[in-house]
């Protein structure tokens, strides 16, 4: 599928050609990655890269995909509309779901869909370590409609529901619930293992069965997702990993689809659950590296440079979601999580 670029600059030709292209690659690699092609060209055009730089970011990362099938091009017929929720959580029905999905962008819109499928898609927002909602907004801000097909796919895929903890009587407040967050025994986890494997181990934990269905509801979502934000910028930045850039990374996305997200305290529940879950995971994988020496902040602009000229997908995307960040709820730490990035 293709979006009607008429109305485009030169620099978003060049990224929806690019991610037209992406469309032809496979959705992971070496044994369950993601594929952060599209993520990364969508952050590098926000962070203002050129048409070359997004053209030679596309030539380096797909070196990954060579000699790889394509599955994404197996023709196949739309899904009726009651049976797509059957295909969540099984990973090789993604050609099925991006039929119906470009089926539904078609008829729908692009706002259209996001009503349509994140109320189903919500309680599975773990999926693939966040990848399908971190996809999912990517692909909207990118005006992207084939695009945001395959994020949709992708996470209806990929989709993963963590156990339900049981509610805590009394519960507690959010700056509590975060120190004992914070001063809990993870236990230890694999880090040869996928985040979203030692996500749904975690949280068989006591610590996630005590502290994930602690927490008071907030006044909304919005709080509820701005607290946790909060919390994952202050935990990457005493203690980096890749978990805890997924958290960033993830709130971000969460921050950015909100108005398409029902504002429940269903909503919230779902998303601490998977907070607690990762956060644990972060803490029990590196639980033995000494704190690190923060550093000076750079300038925005010096890191968003350095951003840009990285061939490391991920610190494109944390880049990338903290200038985001820091524009929405204020500087906070997070240029100094961006200048960790950036020079590490």
């Amino acid at each position: 599928m293709h979006f009607d670029q008429t109305n485009l600059s030169d620099s978003c030709l060049q990224l929806h050609e690019l991610l037209d292209a992406n469309l032809l690659l496979p959705q992971e690699y070496q044994g369950r990655f993601t594929n952060h092609l599209p993520m990364s060209l969508h952050a590098l055009h926000s962070l203002g890269a050129s048409p070359d730089r997004l053209h030679e970011f596309f030539i380096f990362y797909g070196r990954r995909f060579q000699n790889k099938k394509h599955a994404n091009a197996m023709q196949t017929s739309p899904l009726p509309t009651e049976n797509w929720l059957r295909l969540r959580g099984q990973e090789n029905t993604f050609p099925s779901l991006l039929a119906y999905f470009n089926g539904i962008v078609a008829s729908h819109g692009m706002e259209g869909a996001l009503r349509f499928a994140l109320p189903d898609l919500m309680p599975g927002v773990a999926a693939a370590a966040f990848h399908g909602v971190i996809r999912t907004a990517h692909a909207f801000q990118a005006a992207h409609a084939g695009e945001l097909a395959a994020a949709l796919s992708y996470w209806a895929c990929r989709w993963q529901h963590l156990m339900e903890p049981p509610v805590a009587h009394p519960m507690i407040g959010f700056d509590n619930w975060a120190r004992l967050l914070v001063a809990q025994d993870p236990g230890r986890y694999n880090d040869g293992e996928l985040i979203s494997t030692r996500m749904s181990e975690a949280s068989r934990s006591n610590a996630y069965l005590g502290l994930a269905g602690a927490l008071l509801p907030a006044a909304s979502l919005e709080v509820r997702i701005a607290e946790l934000a909060k919390l994952a910028v202050n935990c990457y930045v005493a203690r980096p990993s890749f978990t805890t850039l997924h958290l960033v990374t993830g709130f971000r996305a969460l921050r950015t689809l909100l108005p398409w997200i029902q504002d429940s305290e269903t909503s919230q529940a779902t998303v601490v659950n998977c907070f607690v879950a990762a956060f644990i995971v972060a803490r029990g994988s590196t639980t033995d590296i000494e704190p690190v020496v923060v550093p000076k902040p750079q300038s925005w602009a010096e890191v968003i440079k350095a951003a840009i000229s990285s061939n490391d997908e991920h610190v494109v995307k944390l880049v990338h979601a903290c200038r985001d960040e820091a524009q929405w709820y204020g500087e906070r730490l997070y240029l100094t999580a961006a200048t960790q990035a950036t020079i590490t």
